[in-house]
């Protein structure tokens, strides 16, 4: 569930210490410059009633290296948040309660080579505080600040709870922080916020403390969540939705008990890190301090993103280093540091002996095996992927049932850069699924097997090799909890369980014992029910219409199989086997329709099937020590079967792949892992459209970063500053840019809306114009000191007085000539040449005034006068030519709009011909038959007929509308008012 705690064993490291202090005294000389007393690092007396921060409290900042933990307090002021700091700081420190952000730093008491830095936050005013104001924004940079995050609170009246709800800061958040760029939803952002923002603990000082409320803490491992009244309060809920881990840890006044719990708790947490992993220390923070101080102002929305990677450069040019890379997960020593302490990780020979668990009681899925502390050495790069020594647990399920995540098994996929092949394999307990996949990882231990009855495998387990048969893929193996356990007492929980190996795989394996017959396909019973723990999209009224889309290929492995393939006297194909036992029996009964519905949902749900059946591979004595047993101690049937399973699955299984047909790397993966089983523990329904759109916003704006980290990269190795011109520049820019497109569009999917190409557009453009303006700087630097130094000779001619003697003018005037020259031949100088030496120029007028006089002056208004009349003349030929092309423009128009005239006249005029011819014919005709009043009318109408045909026939009509045309052109086109009326004039000349 997002960013959680490091090993348990880290945080065990403090418990052995007489009291919250520890042996701070003996670190105190690591620290060159130690604090008398607290700084205030932000005041909440800025402009408009902004933030204001200290330039004292970041000068102290900065000085401090990485990596650094930072302690981030608050709380009403009975609520023991200072006293709290006061005790991780040590003797003679005095955190003072008035409004601001004091920052106090000492040697961290356990690696002298770290630094504690705390934050505290005074004055705290929590529900009674406006919207907006001061301590909601020393809040949030609180937060960015931070690694751990406490606040301090008494207990109230005696219910605590409503102590919680006055931090009514939290409920604020999701309108004032987004992770991304673009406007996301809500719900995406609650979530995303959970990867940047710090763990939550929550300090709760009490007069008494209850052995039952302590046991039960304990028992949860004081997450916050069990503790909460049913429901939980809206302040509670956003704690709960935002923060990656909510702690809670009571403090008596009686007892130090408490306090040496939440201290060594705090003096555990990892240190401060920026969103891409890497450690940081003073420099980005007080970088990062500045931009949201500054972006407080401009805005009401942080963009953390955007914040971050700016304290980034800042910090980067500060310091003048290359940022580190983000640290290796396996390498970081602070998993190694037993050596030197009283406390050991046990150590276990045998992954397989009964008689050892390899979870030691850890209810947060970290695995302690020694083992996977050190064996295990691989950069997080596109280099050749390392295999894992040991399996580790990806997904924990707790004895109550509860899904967590270990930060250490994410961690390895995040640094699985290459496609992933990822196999995973469900069915009942104790049927042999973790031998059947050590098989697969080529390894004779790996996935715990275990002697007994009882299911050795709880939650999921994961082995990421590299793929013994494609380069560049990562093999990546799932070993899942046995179904249908007695010993859990919830089907549910083997329905997700179920539902996440669906999710996770590209190959899923349902391994089985015996033959396929009714009650092998009854244990399968839940695959019915996975409309209630599986949506593809996100409005699907039959959400298994589309499951077949997203499904992975299915395999049966019928293990102990003892039966021949036969069917009368034909033998059998395995796949055959398994097509026979998913027939559908026709009728239309109870029994007829439960019968068929599980072999409904197979065929359907799953596409691409496949079975294999493998006989028991040795005697029954001989099973509890299979891990020990050579190859060439297996039953031979048992090898040749093993083998075409493991040989299908290396060369048929696919790689991972996203609706679309995106192809998953193991960081990808993680990510979907995360949004899974966070779902589930939120108790809603996971739905694979909406994780892959968060996933592709995730991957997109990754891609849209590497991207422009590759562009950056190539320029600043390809540039030699100064470049001679901007369009050589820009030739390296195109050629990087082509190569920055090339490489988000091979990692950007789902990017319908080219919303993310664009904004890889306009940082691009960006970085261009940085580097532009970075050139012309280099080069009026190199051409200042070339000018320094040419200029060197006449300055020691002035300080000797050479000049001053009857002719000095004309020397001086010919060792500037020469210095001139001598520049104009000088390489390299880069796009500023001319401004520089106009400057240089102009700095040593009055030193030229005084040395030609009349002379120099006259030079210079002629150079003047050249350039003004160039300039001139430039305008000029610039106005003729705009005045030409509205001229072409109107006339074109107008030329146009003559001949539709034109030939609207002769349209209209065969008409009025046509009307008079029959018009005449008709009154011929009347005056034949008699009718001599309606001969005469029609005589009126002839008339009128040959009136209208005349005034068609008149081209002034056409002048005019000509006219109108040029007339309305001039208003907006000012330099075709004569040529308007040249038109016209010529109109009517040519229909005279």
């Amino acid at each position: 569930m997002g960013k959680a705690k490091q090993q348990r064993t880290r945080r065990e490291e403090h418990s052995h210490r007489a009291g919250p202090g520890g042996n701070r005294n003996r670190n105190c000389q690591t620290l060159q410059h130690p604090m008398e007393q607290p700084l205030l690092l932000a005041a909440a007396d800025g402009p408009g009633g902004g933030i204001r921060l200290s330039p004292g409290g970041l000068e102290a900042l900065r000085a401090l290296s990485a990596p650094l933990h930072v302690v981030a307090a608050l709380g009403p002021p009975d609520g023991g948040s200072g006293f709290l700091m006061e005790q991780l700081a040590g003797s003679g420190c005095s955190f003072p309660g008035s409004p601001g952000l004091w920052m106090w730093r000492c040697p961290h008491p356990d690696w002298p080579d770290r630094e504690l830095l705390l934050l505290h936050a005074g004055g705290f005013l929590g529900g009674e505080e406006p919207e907006d104001g001061a301590g909601l924004r020393l809040f949030m940079l609180q937060l960015l600040l931070g690694s751990v995050l406490v606040y301090g609170s008494g207990d109230g009246s005696g219910d605590a709870q409503e102590q919680l709800e006055l931090l009514t800061y939290a409920q604020k958040l999701p309108h004032h922080l987004r992770l991304m760029e673009e406007e996301e939803d809500e719900e995406d952002e609650d979530h995303l916020l959970r990867f940047v923002l710090p763990p939550f603990v929550w300090s709760l000082c009490s007069t008494a403390q209850a052995p039952e409320d302590e046991e039960l803490l304990e028992a949860e491992d004081h997450n916050l969540e069990p503790a909460l009244a049913s429901p939980p309060g809206p302040v509670a809920r956003c704690i709960l939705t935002l923060f990656p881990e909510q702690k809670l840890f009571r403090v008596a006044d009686s007892s130090l008990e408490g306090l040496t719990q939440l201290c060594t708790h705090l003096l555990g947490c990892d240190p401060k890190t920026e969103p891409g992993g890497a450690e940081v220390g003073g420099a980005y923070l007080a970088a990062l301090a500045e931009r949201v101080v500054d972006a407080m102002q401009e805005d009401a929305v942080l963009r953390i993103g955007r914040l971050c990677q700016e304290a980034k450069e800042m910090a980067q040019q500060e310091t003048g280093d290359k940022w580190p890379t983000a640290t290796n997960f396996w390498q970081d020593d602070t998993f190694l540091r037993n050596s030197d302490t009283s406390d050991t990780i046990p150590q276990h020979d045998d992954i397989s002996q009964a008689s050892s668990s390899p979870w030691h009681d850890n209810t947060d899925g970290d695995t302690t095996q020694q083992q996977e502390d050190t064996a295990w050495v691989e950069a997080p790069s596109p280099h050749p992927l390392s295999p894992m020594p040991a399996p580790l647990c990806l997904v924990y399920n707790s004895d109550s049932n509860k899904l967590s995540l270990n930060p250490r098994a994410l961690a390895v996929l995040r640094g699985i850069t290459q496609p992933v092949v990822v196999v995973a394999i469900a069915g009942p307990y104790r049927t042999g699924k973790s031998f059947l996949m050590n098989r697969l990882a080529e390894r004779r231990t790996g996935f715990p097997l275990g002697p007994t009855v009882w299911a050795e495998t709880k939650g999921i387990w994961m082995w990421c090799l590299p793929h013994p048969r494609r380069h560049g893929v990562a093999l990546v193996l799932l070993d899942t909890e046995g179904l249908g356990d007695p010993q859990k007492g919830d089907n549910s929980n083997d329905a997700w369980i179920f539902s996440l190996a669906l999710l996770f795989s590209s190959t899923l394996v349902y391994n089985s014992m015996g033959t396929i017959n009714q009650q092998a396909l009854d244990q399968l019973r839940l695959v019915t029910e996975l409309t209630n723990h599986i949506r593809v999209r996100v409005e699907d009224e039959d959400p298994a219409a589309e499951f077949s889309r997203v499904f992975p290929s299915f395999i049966w492995a019928v293990r102990d199989f003892t039966l021949q393939l036969r069917e009368g006297e034909r033998l059998m194909t395995e796949d055959e086997y398994l097509e026979d036992a998913l027939r559908l029996k026709p009728g239309n009964g109870r029994v007829v329709q439960e019968h068929n519905e599980m072999r409904r949902c197979l065929r359907a749900f799953f596409t691409h099937r496949k079975l294999f059946v493998l006989e028991r591979p040795t005697a029954d004595a001989n099973l509890a020590r299979l891990e020990e047993m050579q190859e060439d101690e297996l039953q031979p049937r048992f090898r040749q079967q093993a083998d075409a399973f493991c040989q299908h699955i290396w060369e048929k299984s696919p790689v991972k792949e996203l609706p679309g047909g995106r192809q998953v790397t193991g960081t990808m993966l993680a990510s979907l892992v995360e949004k899974y089983v966070a779902t589930i523990v939120k108790g809603e329904v996971p739905c694979v459209e909406s994780t892959v759109m968060a996933l592709a916003r995730t991957e997109n704006t990754a891609a849209v970063a590497a991207a422009v980290a590759e562009y950056q990269k190539g320029m600043e190795q390809d540039l030699v500053l100064p470049m001679d011109s901007r369009a050589s520049l820009v030739d390296v820019h195109q050629r990087w840019e082509r190569h920055a497109v090339t490489l988000f569009l091979s990692r950007a999917f789902a990017d319908n809306e080219r919303t993310y190409q664009c904004q890889l557009m306009r940082e691009l453009e960006a970085a261009k114009e940085e580097f532009c303006r970075r050139n012309e700087e280099a080069s009026e630097q190199r051409c200042q000191a070339v000018l320094r130094e040419l200029w060197q000779d006449v300055e020691h001619r002035l300080q000797c007085g050479d000049y001053a003697a009857p002719g000095g003018a004309q020397l001086f005037q010919d060792d500037l000539c020469r210095v001139l020259e001598d520049y104009q031949w000088w390489p390299e100088k880069g796009v500023k040449a001319d401004a520089v030496l106009e400057v240089f120029l102009r700095e040593r007028e009055p030193l030229a005034q005084a040395l030609h006089a009349i002379d120099a002056r006259l030079v210079m208004m002629e150079r003047q006068r050249e350039a003004a009349a160039a300039k001139e003349a430039a305008a000029r030929e610039a106005e003729a030519a705009c005045l030409k092309e509205q001229q072409c423009s109107l006339e074109e128009h107008c030329r146009q709009l003559e001949q539709q005239l034109l030939e609207e006249q002769r349209l209209r005029l065969k008409e009025q011909n046509r009307l008079l011819e029959h018009r005449l014919k008709e009154h011929w005709t009347l005056m034949e038959e008699g009718y001599k009043h309606e001969a005469e009318k029609m005589e009126l109408q002839i008339k009128q007929l040959q009136e209208e045909k005349k005034r068609t026939e008149n081209h002034a009509w056409i002048i005019s509308t000509v006219g109108l045309l040029a007339n309305v052109a001039s208003l907006f086109l000012p330099g075709v008012v004569g040529k308007a009326v040249s038109i016209v004039g010529n109109m009517i000349q040519r229909k005279l």
